[in-house]
């Protein structure tokens, strides 16, 4: 009997399965991508929770292969080849937009216009920069993203990141100059999966999420006021990153990367697009009593499970002493 085709059931697949990236299956994750969608593609939002702000961006960036870096513009990175390699060898791997590790040369990274760069997003490399310098190399596999010069003329190579600006000149010492490099002379190259990190930085400024805020109150507070029809919010509320979790908890900050494009390798393009989408939620009660629900039935379950396990080594130890069973020494 001739097998069935499988051509049919991959049409009769839904949207969603159609467009899984089966390589995080055959390939796997790294295992410092800890990230996954928590919250649903369209627009909803997450079950047992209100969201108080949605933010969403769209970016354009090139997409490279470690293969690639040999290769002279716009196939490749040839000006910035041992610089890129050097920060690679500093930092964890990240893994791709999935935090899929391709291995080897086919390993992605991403390159973008430094200007093309959120201002919260380039501040914080900025300020990672500065710290790494104070602590040391120890500190420099936090830094995840390298930032380049453009090489002045054609033949040129740029061996080190740009550094950054001082933010303030001690007195009493050697004034060190550091030589200002303007936002369009610059890139930035990260795996992609490092975006992850401080993901709602990409969308916080100009969102709806960024409101004016009352004086005395830090940035990254949210402030919920009642004008008659609805709940108004104020500060940017995506700015702090101490509420940015992996998964929906309570006045916590979501952020996925949606969706993204691949580039056009056969035609010698590593143009692409990505999109950023971050929310501000707090649990609902309807959802903290669904959740304490689950999670007293979890640790009955749990602890039913292990009692039943205690009797069955307490049950085989007393057969083993009373002789009704042979115990096998080879």
């Amino acid at each position: 009997m001739k097998p069935p085709s499988l051509f049919f059931p991959l049409l009769l697949l839904p949207p969603a399965l159609a467009s899984i990236n089966w390589d995080i299956y055959e390939r796997g994750v790294v295992k410092s991508f800890r990230w996954s969608r928590s919250f649903p593609d369209d627009s909803s939002d997450p079950l047992g929770f209100d969201v108080h702000c949605r933010a969403s961006a769209t970016f354009h960036a090139k997409l490279y292969r470690l293969s690639d870096l040999p290769a002279d513009p716009p196939a490749g990175l040839a000006p910035w080849r041992e610089a890129i390699e050097d920060v690679l060898r500093r930092i964890d791997y990240l893994g791709s937009f999935d935090g899929v590790d391709h291995k080897d040369t086919d390993r992605e990274i991403v390159v973008m216009e430094y200007t093309a760069v959120p201002e919260p997003v380039r501040n914080w490399i900025e300020e990672q920069q500065r710290v790494g310098e104070q602590e040391g190399d120890g500190y420099k596999k936090q830094w995840y993203f390298g930032v380049f010069e453009k090489p002045k003329k054609e033949g040129d190579k740029v061996w080190n990141t740009v550094k950054p600006r001082p933010t303030a000149v001690e007195g009493g010492g050697e004034k060190v100059v550091v030589p200002v490099v303007r936002g369009e002379d610059k890139i930035v190259v990260f795996p992609a999966g490092a975006a992850y990190e401080i993901l709602p930085l990409w969308v916080s400024k100009g969102s709806s999420c960024e409101r004016e805020y009352f004086s005395g109150l830090p940035l990254g507070v949210v402030v919920l006021t009642w004008n008659g029809m609805g709940w108004l919010i104020f500060t940017g509320a995506l700015s702090n990153l101490t509420k940015y979790k992996p998964q929906a908890e309570d006045d916590t900050i979501l952020a996925w990367i949606m969706d993204h494009t691949k580039p056009d390798r056969d035609l010698g393009k590593r143009d692409i697009r990505f999109r950023v989408e971050a929310l501000s939620v707090t649990e609902t009660e309807d959802g903290k009593r669904t959740r304490l629900m689950w999670e007293k039935l979890h640790r009955t379950v749990r602890r039913n499970e292990r009692k039943i396990q205690k009797e069955e080594r307490m049950k085989a130890r007393e057969e083993i002493l009373s002789g009704g069973r042979i115990r096998d020494e080879l």
